[in-house]
């Protein structure tokens, strides 16, 4: 198959530090590079063998003897994404027992793969020589570093947005002084009030005339940062935050609602947005953090925090399993606050990548179509946007529902599209059929069929181990 992912062009290498993984010093340190990252495309467009007949129509495939699909799916991961076309073992049938050491050892094999690839752009380093992140026309300068010592399960990674904004006088792309002056204040409050242990990533705006962190160009940057460090440097996929302070804030609270799955937490400081940019609906599985002045009344920062705090609120009254946020109005305070709380609480909360409901609200992102929500999946942008999907899988029956909403707020069922489920033997037991119904109505039941393919194919595509699933099981929307 087409992986959903591509490589991208890197920025001439450096020399590589391969010293993180086992250092234990608290002090802020530098080393140089590390490169060729995939990056997610705005549309998922796959093939994955997927599952879709009745319970009783599917035969496990026969391995041939002398064949280690496994194996040859792990010489598949080494290949360049751009070379490496579909990926072996569609008809390699696993049993459920046999999942998790394939998945072992295709992950191995990822790590492996990715350490002996090339770095390029980016690297741990220091604002006397920060770094450079580029794509498509855009720069961002970025600082790198490390505090405390690592965690038995890797780095939590903490991904820091600075405020500022954007101006279209500006003298170049980086020549907005504000915007340079709230980089270095977040360098130190990272450096001196954030949490320990943990890896430190806080990029400049990479363009000034633009400053939005939401822009297309921002979140591509940011999954490369993400995926790259998960596959290098030994960072825990499960402990991943995106904060900011103002803009930055803006940015955090529109990623939580738009790109959950990639952050175990987000956090918006003297910020807030609207529920239209940043559905809370998409929030059931990251927990969202908003610290605002009491005062903070320009552009109706502390009327909109409490808003969304009070929309939470509601969906987690019905749903109790899921919206973990928490509102912190700062009693006395504008728009400057204690910004040392947020962190800390940040860094208490854990992804679960296999949640037993998802909530996605699906609507473009800057223009930019999410292809994964946890174990859900487009297999295309839909015709007709906002699509609300809630999906459970409890008690081995899949339970869709899928709505179209007007411009009045009405909704009415999902007429067409193909919606992926990708499965585990965590969500469902691999052995026996799974019972689905969409929109209330029972469709026929569905053997699972777990395969080496479908896991090489998702630890590709997500650069996530912890978001790699041996099944996926397609449903189309609409009709009987």
């Amino acid at each position: 198959m087409n992986s959903d992912f591509s490589e991208i062009p890197a920025a001439p290498a450096r020399a590589v530090a391969n010293e993180l993984a086992t250092r234990s010093d608290a002090r802020m340190r530098a080393r140089p590079c590390l490169a060729g990252v995939l990056v997610a495309s705005s549309l998922l467009t796959t093939n994955l063998p997927a599952q879709t007949g009745a319970a009783d129509g599917a035969a496990p495939a026969v391995r041939a003897a002398d064949r280690d699909p496994v194996a040859d799916a792990c010489a598949w991961l080494a290949q360049p994404a751009a070379t490496r076309g579909e990926a072996p073992g569609a008809e390699a049938v696993l049993a459920a027992a046999e999942v998790a050491p394939a998945l072992a050892r295709l992950t191995a094999a990822w790590h492996t793969a990715r350490a002996a690839a090339p770095w390029a752009d980016l690297a741990l380093c220091t604002a006397e020589q920060p770094g450079l992140l580029r794509t498509d026309g855009f720069t961002m300068p970025y600082v790198f570093w490390s505090k405390g010592e690592k965690p038995a399960n890797g780095w939590p990674l903490f991904l820091c947005l600075h405020g500022g904004g954007g101006n279209d006088q500006a003298d170049g792309p980086h020549g907005w002084r504000v915007n340079t002056r709230e980089w270095q204040a977040q360098q130190q409050l990272a450096q001196r009030l954030y949490p320990s242990p943990g890896l430190y990533f806080v990029p400049r705006m990479a363009d000034d005339r633009r400053g939005r962190w939401w822009f297309a160009h921002n979140q591509e940057l940011f999954e490369r940062v993400v995926r790259e460090a998960i596959a290098r440097l030994h960072v825990d996929p499960d402990r991943v935050y995106l904060l900011g302070i103002s803009e930055g804030g803006y940015g955090a609270i529109r990623f939580a609602g738009n790109r959950p799955d990639r952050f175990a937490a987000c956090g918006g400081m003297a910020a807030a947005e609207p529920l239209g940019t940043s559905p809370p609906e998409n929030m059931r599985n990251v927990a969202l953090r908003i610290d605002i002045g009491e005062k903070d009344t320009m552009f109706d920062r502390v009327g909109l925090a409490r808003t969304m705090g009070a929309r939470l609120a509601e969906l987690r009254a019905a749903d109790a399993g899921g919206f973990d946020h928490l509102l912190n109005v700062q009693a006395g305070r504008g728009h400057g606050i204690d910004y040392q709380p947020c962190p800390e609480w940040l860094a208490t909360k854990v992804r679960n990548p296999r949640p037993d409901r998802v909530t996605w609200l699906v609507t473009p992102f800057d223009g930019r179509v999410a292809p994964r929500h946890h174990w859900l999946g487009l297999a295309q942008a839909p015709a007709t946007m906002p699509l609300r999907l809630d999906a459970t899988l409890r008690g081995q029956t899949l339970a869709i529902t899928a709505d179209v909403i007007a411009e009045d707020g009405a909704r009415t069922p999902a007429k067409g599209g193909t919606l992926q489920v990708f499965v585990d033997g965590t969500l469902a037991d691999l052995s026996r059929p799974l019972a689905v119904t969409v929109n209330g109505a029972a469709r026929p039941a569905v053997a699972l069929r777990p395969t080496v393919a479908a896991l090489a194919t998702t630890l590709a595509e997500r650069g996530d181990p912890q978001l790699a699933f041996p099944c996926v099981v397609e449903v189309v929307l609409g009709g009987d």
